[in-house]
């Protein structure tokens, strides 16, 4: 390992011993974080293993058929070009770029090339309007923006965001040109091709320096901006553990280029393992599709979100001849039902991860572990973490609490140095620990069961009522593909669960099926849970990375509320008073 720094040879050395882990026992108890001072991932480590290294590193494809393979090699030389063109534009370091991309050979030579630069990249979301670019642009102090094409005119519209940038970076993807302008304001990212494959940094990159710049999904509340350190991919390396990638692994990890979990999973992770990525751009997600790549490009470790997990269950997975040898799934609680069906088909354990845009992997089920019916799994090595009440004493194993970090003596390398927020910053950093706003217990064997966010869970009649719990008791009903529970009020002014319900195709949105449903709900779950409306929908509000948008379904239900409406399909469980016999005692 003499052609890396001593840092990056402190970063081999962890990878090694986490690759090679038998247990997880012992890697728990052996882990420990390095000391790093300078490091740069992409020229300390990437650049080093990928020399003349013919292995493939990435695999594209897209809905329209193409197909483009990209050694390690190549791709090292590609991004050099990128950050050659970079510097010649005049990032320096610390210049932050946003990057409205979809997933392309491009993104991962842009990714690559700003780290070598000393930029920072602030992912965003392809869904953005022109004002939430504007936001992101300001909040984010921006200075380049890079932009597939079919998206310059939600950037062109974001006003006076605009003003302060040092450029604007065009990818072409579609088969139409990018717009350059009359004044040139957009620069054409083929350009690169005019640059040098080699780059030399005149700059030292300190593991403190900012790498990335994550804003939040804005699920329960407006997005926060997350800043995390070149430190970041020694983080990854718990994330690695979890998804048990080698070298031999081609891994898919099912997200987009605007969040967190991509750069988890889909760029770090799978390259600190020096495993092959695949990655697919599509318009609309197609799990037929997409299940034929699988097979096609002999994928043995796929990661996908709980809402696409539910639609390969309603696909024949007899029909194809899969490599898989390891599925994980994060981004939502799974639920038992699925995850027993996913083993069922494909005699696999489906292992769950937890962790958050602040985070790396915190809480899992590694290989070789089987965690307990409902619960996420233990620990990752390198975390130290405590369930505790309000007033942040760690509660009894069995009892609700908030997930906390450690962060002392030793800080996890991989945890957020903090938001763009101080006041934010003294709310989440307080007596040595970070505080992750979810709610879980822990048993005294140390399986992690979660709860739900602090700002789902709720209080009804004077009882908990974790959304999650409810939900995945509804998601037994054979009709159900999607549901998530949040709280309402009913005529009496008492606060209540009501469950928003997506139905698998095949099912009819109608008093029918509400009827059906409220008597399975009264046959399975204790009083206290039981929502006392349903309303169906043909899709729920998501963010880019899947997840609900409970703050919207809230929002929806309080101005029918206002308003005094009822939704179009929405069914109270009074409605059906005599079917039901409410009033008698079971």
């Amino acid at each position: 390992m003499e052609n890396f720094t001593k840092d990056a040879q402190k970063f081999i050395r962890l990878r090694n011993e986490v690759q090679s882990a038998e247990n997880y026992t012992d890697i728990f108890k052996q882990f420990e974080w390095p000391e790093v001072k300078e490091f740069n991932w992409a020229t300390d480590y990437f650049d080093k293993i990928s020399e003349n290294n013919k292995k493939t590193a990435l695999i594209y494809a897209d809905s329209d058929g193409n197909e483009i393979k990209v050694s390690f090699d190549k791709m090292r030389r590609r991004s050099n070009r990128c950050a050659n063109f970079l510097t010649e534009l005049g990032i320096e370091k610390g210049d932050r770029v946003l990057m409205m991309m979809d997933t392309s050979v491009e993104t991962y030579e842009l990714f690559l090339g700003i780290i070598k630069t000393g930029g920072v990249i602030i992912p965003a979301s392809t869904l953005l309007s022109p004002s939430d670019v504007g936001d992101r642009i300001e909040r984010g102090d921006v200075k380049f923006v890079v932009a597939h094409n079919k998206f310059q005119e939600r950037v062109n519209n974001a006003g006076k965001a605009l003003q302060n940038l040092k450029a604007q970076i065009c990818v072409e993807q579609t088969n139409d040109d990018c717009e350059l302008g009359d004044d040139k304001s957009w620069i054409n990212f083929d350009d690169i091709k005019n640059y040098n494959d080699t780059f030399v940094p005149n700059f030292t990159t300190l593991a403190t320096d900012t790498m990335f710049m994550f804003f939040t999904s804005g699920t329960t509340s407006k997005p926060k901006l997350v800043i995390h350190p070149h430190n970041y991919p020694f983080g990854h390396l718990t994330t690695m553990y979890w998804l048990d990638l080698q070298k031999n692994d081609v891994h898919y990890n099912i997200s987009s280029p605007g969040w967190a979990k991509f750069a988890w999973s889909s760029f770090i992770t799978p390259w600190n393992a020096e495993s092959t990525i695949f990655t697919f751009n599509y318009s609309a997600f197609d799990p037929e599709k997409t299940l034929e790549l699988i097979e096609k490009y002999k994928i043995s470790s796929l990661c996908a979100p709980l809402s696409v997990w539910k639609l390969f269950l309603l696909q024949d997975l007899s029909r194809y001849n899969l490599s898989l040898k390891k599925i994980v799934s994060a981004g939502e609680p799974l639920n038992p039902e699925v995850s027993n069906k996913v083993k069922q088909i494909t005699g696999l354990e489906l292992r769950e991860g937890y962790g958050q845009t602040e985070t790396t992997a915190l809480i899992y089920t590694p290989k070789g572990m089987t965690a307990p019916e409902g619960s996420m799994g233990k620990v990752s090595p390198g975390y130290r973490i405590k369930i505790v009440d309000e007033k942040l004493n760690e509660v009894q194993p069995g009892t609700d609490g908030q997930i906390a970090v450690e962060t002392t003596p030793v800080r996890p390398l991989g945890l957020l140095e903090g938001y763009d927020d101080d006041e934010k910053n003294d709310e989440i950093f307080k007596n040595g620990l970070y505080l992750t706003g979810d709610t879980a217990y822990m048993n005294s064997d140390g399986f992690v069961y979660f709860i739900g966010r602090s700002d789902d869970v709720f209080k009804s009649l004077d009882y908990r009522i974790s959304p999650f719990e409810v939900e995945s008791e509804i998601m037994e009903h054979q009709a159900v593909l999607e549901v998530a529970v949040i709280p309402t009020v009913d005529n009496r002014d008492r606060i209540v669960p009501k469950a928003y319900i997506v139905l698998k195709p095949g099912f009819s949105m109608g008093s029918e099926m509400a009827l059906e449903l409220f008597r399975f709900i009264r046959g399975n779950m204790a009083p206290y849970k039981r929502p006392r409306s349903i309303e169906f929908m043909k899709e729920f509000p998501k963010t880019i990375s899947a997840k609900v948008m409970r703050k919207d379904l809230r929002k929806f239900d309080l101005k029918l509320k206002t308003e005094k409406k009822r939704g179009d399909f929405e069914f109270f469980e009074k409605d059906f008073a005599k079917e039901l016999n409410l009033g008698k005692r079971r």
